[in-house]
C-alpha cells in the first residue's frame, strides 16, 4: 500500500500515529487504567507500619530539678483476612475499565488512520484538480489568442471572441479557488503529520490500497456489529455496569483483619495480636440510593449498548453501498473520458474541414476537461470510500495495513 515513488502512504501514517496527541492521550488513559487494575488487585496485601514517640521533660521538685525522658517504637504488621470478595470484584471492574479503555484507543486509532488517509488523498486530488484547471486555462487562452486572430481577419464574429474570453475568465476563477483548496490541503496534511510543504513534494502518485472488504451487505453489517470499536466500547461499558452492581453489593459485605504490633519502649516491650471484625449495622439512605443508580446505569449501558450495535450496522450498509457505487462510479467515468475523448478529436478534425465551429470545439474539450475533474474526483472517493468500509467494520489498524507500528 504506497505510491509508486516518493512518500508513501505507509510512511505518512506512521508519522502521524507517531505525533498524534490526541492517540498519546488515549494511551495515557491506557496505562493509567492498567495501573488501577494492579492497584485493585493489590489493595489487600500486607500492610507494615512504624511509629516511634519521644519525650523529655524537667520538673521542679522543690529540691532541684529533675529530668525524665521516655521513648517508644511502634512496627504494626496488619492484613485484611477475609474481605467476602471486595478485592475479587473491585479488581474485575479495573480489568474491564482497561478493556474498555483499549477499545477506545483503537477508536482513536482509526480515526487517525481514515483522518490522514483522506488527507494524503485529499492532498493529491488538489494538485491533481489544480494541473488539470491550469492546462484548461492555458488551452483557452490559445483558443483567445486565436479567436482576435480570426476576428481581426474577418473569419470569426465578435460574439465568438466574447465566448472565448468569458470562458477563459471562469478558467481563470477556477484555477484561483484550486490554489486555495490544495493550501487548505497542505495546510491540514501538515497538521496531522508534521510533514512541511517540501517533505509534501515528495507525495506524487495514488497509493494502491489492499484490503479485505466484506463480499456483501450482509456481511458488512454483522462484522461493523462485532468488530466496531463503538461496540466494543459499549460491550465494556456494559460489563463495567453489571460489575459494578457487584463491587456495589460486595462493598456492604463485612471485614476481617488481622494485626500484630510490637511496642518497644524504655521500661517495658510488648507484643500483642488482635482480630476485628467490622461491619455496617444500618443502611443509610445515601447507601440505597448509590445501589439504585448502579442499576439504572447497567440498565442505561445495556440501552447503549443495542444502539451501539444497531448503528454499527446500518454504518456498515451504507458504507459498504457507498464503496460499491463509487467502484461502480469510476468504471463509468473512466468509459466517459474514452468517448468524450474521442468525440473531441473527431469534432477537431471536423472544424479543420469547417463543418464545425471553433464553440463546438470548445465545447468538446470542455466536456473532456469535466470527465478528467470527475475521473479524480472518482478515483478519490474510490480509495475513501473502502478506507471507510474498513473504518466502518473495524479492520481499519495498523496491523492489517502493514504497518510498522505496534502499540
Amino acid at each position: 500500500m504506497s505510491a509508486s515513488h516518493g512518500l508513501s502512504l505507509k510512511e505518512t501514517l506512521s508519522l502521524s500515529l507517531e505525533s498524534s496527541r490526541e492517540l498519546a492521550s488515549s494511551r495515557e488513559a491506557w496505562v493509567s487504567a492498567r495501573e488501577s487494575v494492579y492497584s485493585s488487585a493489590g489493595s489487600g496485601d500486607l500492610s507494615l507500619t512504624f511509629s516511634a514517640s519521644g519525650s523529655v521533660s524537667r520538673t521542679d521538685s522543690g529540691s532541684g530539678f529533675k529530668s525524665s525522658d521516655t521513648h517508644s517504637n511502634k512496627i504494626t504488621l496488619s492484613k485484611n483476612i477475609y474481605d467476602f470478595g471486595k478485592v475479587k470484584h473491585n479488581t474485575i471492574l479495573a480489568e474491564i475499565n482497561l478493556s474498555r479503555a483499549y477499545a477506545n484507543y483503537k477508536n482513536i486509532e482509526q480515526s487517525v488512520i481514515l483522518e490522514t488517509s483522506s488527507a494524503f488523498l485529499g492532498l493529491i486530488k488538489a494538485r491533481r484538480e489544480l494541473q488539470l484547471k491550469k492546462n484548461n486555462r492555458h488551452r483557452l487562452s490559445a483558443h483567445v489568442s486565436a479567436a482576435k486572430l480570426r476576428v481581426s481577419e474577418g473569419t470569426e464574429t465578435p460574439t465568438g471572441l466574447a465566448e472565448a474570453v468569458a470562458r477563459h475568465s471562469r478558467a481563470e476563477a477556477d484555477e484561483i479557488l484550486a490554489i486555495t483548496v490544495l493550501q487548505n490541503a497542505e495546510d491540514l496534511f501538515q497538521k496531522l503529520t508534521g510533514i512541511d510543504k517540501e517533505g509534501m513534494s515528495e507525495i506524487s502518485e495514488l497509493p494502491m490500497l489492499e484490503q479485505e472488504l466484506p463480499g456483501s451487505v450482509f456481511e458488512a453489517a454483522t462484522m461493523a456489529s462485532e468488530k466496531n470499536p463503538n461496540v466494543l466500547s459499549a460491550i465494556a461499558t456494559e460489563k463495567a455496569a453489571a460489575q459494578t452492581i457487584l463491587s456495589t453489593k460486595a462493598s456492604q459485605k463485612p471485614d476481617v483483619s488481622l494485626s500484630l504490633t510490637g511496642t518497644q519502649g524504655k521500661t517495658s516491650d510488648s507484643i500483642s495480636v488482635s482480630l476485628s471484625f467490622s461491619s455496617s449495622l444500618y443502611e443509610a439512605k445515601s447507601t440505597a440510593a448509590n445501589a439504585r443508580r448502579t442499576v439504572s446505569d447497567h440498565s442505561k449501558a445495556r440501552i447503549d449498548l443495542d444502539e451501539a450495535r444497531a448503528q454499527a450496522g446500518f454504518e456498515g450498509r451504507s458504507a459498504f453501498r457507498d464503496w460499491r457505487a463509487a467502484v461502480s462510479t469510476l468504471e463509468a467515468v473512466k468509459s466517459e473520458i474514452e468517448a468524450s475523448r474521442l468525440a473531441a478529436e473527431g469534432i477537431r478534425n471536423e472544424v479543420e474541414f469547417g463543418l464545425k465551429t471553433a464553440l463546438d470545439l470548445l465545447d468538446a474539450e470542455k466536456n473532456v476537461k469535466d470527465a478528467e475533474i470527475r475521473l479524480v474526483s472518482a478515483e478519490h472517493e474510490q480509495l475513501i470510500a473502502g478506507l471507510k468500509l474498513s473504518a466502518a467494520v473495524g479492520t481499519l489498524t495498523p496491523k492489517n495495513l502493514g504497518l510498522n507500528y505496534n502499540y
